[in-house]
């Protein structure tokens, strides 16, 4: 028989991690790890575009490179499986760091960055195409003018890392605004932790999130509507989004009393003894 209320072990559990240095050592470790994956994964990348663009711009016939181990290509799917576990590892670390009720955007930041520079530093070493504008045959001496695909690729050691540093650019913005929300988000929560009110409520609708792929379709969440009764006993509704995948029946409400329709002053929690990450804001 457990003596302990599970509510209030899980809620000191949390607590316990968050601001916990060891927490902190793994998230600047996995971030590390990251960066050498996710450049890896890029270097691994350029590799395989050095292919297609060699056999877009030189005859078939070409045969420089053709001796060596496709070493580029092996050390990219291991840095792309690694910059995926790393990138989780990072993003779960921050989240109980600082009691988030989900990962940052920043480890997608970093990877994609990294990536950008791994392509950029494979493209350094490309073959260089036997004439420009010709791919040239040198055993049957059947010569062919580039098309568009052929000069695309030509320039492709411009345009792919071009590419993925505006890609980098736009999820650095996206980051950065993500952040100063959750500072907001973060502020509001603790002034109504200690001057708003905190009342029960009930939930009135549950829609599950539903994710496939070729194993099949599984539920990864939820999306739920509360209702409660402010302080003047209007009855309001809320809905949040939710990584639970069940629902049980307690459910507390805190909300500005001051500003009760606010919905950024509404935080919705589907436990008891909630911790600062399980109060749900809004999307």
């Amino acid at each position: 028989m457990n003596t302990v209320d599970p509510a209030q072990a899980r809620r000191a559990r949390l607590e316990h991690w968050r601001g916990h240095p060891g927490v902190l050592a793994g998230a600047i470790v996995a971030s590390a790890a990251l960066l050498v994956f996710a450049f890896s994964a890029g270097y691994g990348f350029g590799g395989i575009l050095e292919q297609f663009r060699t056999m877009a711009i030189d005859s078939v016939f070409d045969d420089r490179g053709d001796g060596e181990p496709p070493y580029e290509a092996i050390w990219g799917t291991f840095g792309l499986l690694g910059t995926i576990a790393a990138g989780a590892l990072a993003g779960t670390a921050v989240r109980r760091y600082q009691g988030r009720p989900k990962s940052p955007a920043f480890p997608a930041v970093l990877a994609m960055a990294a990536t950008t520079v791994g392509l950029w530093v494979s493209s350094l070493g490309w073959l260089p195409p036997l004439a420009v504008g010709i791919a040239v045959d040198p055993v049957f001496h059947t010569d062919e003018k580039w098309g568009f695909w052929g000069w695309a690729m030509y320039y492709a050691d411009w345009w792919a890392p071009a590419g993925l540093l505006v890609l980098t650019v736009l999820a650095l913005v996206h980051a950065v605004k993500a952040t100063r929300e959750y500072a907001e988000m973060v502020r509001t929560r603790e002034r109504l932790l200690t001057y708003g009110r905190r009342v029960r409520g009930e939930v009135v609708e549950v829609k599950p999130r539903i994710a496939g792929d070729e194993s099949g379709s599984r539920v990864v969440g939820a999306t739920v509507t509360v209702a409660f009764f402010d302080t003047a006993g209007v009855r309001r509704w809320v809905t949040r989004r939710t990584s639970e995948t069940s629902i049980a029946g307690f459910v507390e409400v805190l909300f500005d009393p001051v500003r009760p329709g606010d919905e950024k002053s509404i935080f919705v929690a589907l436990r008891r003894e909630p911790a600062l990450s399980d109060w749900l804001p809004t999307d």
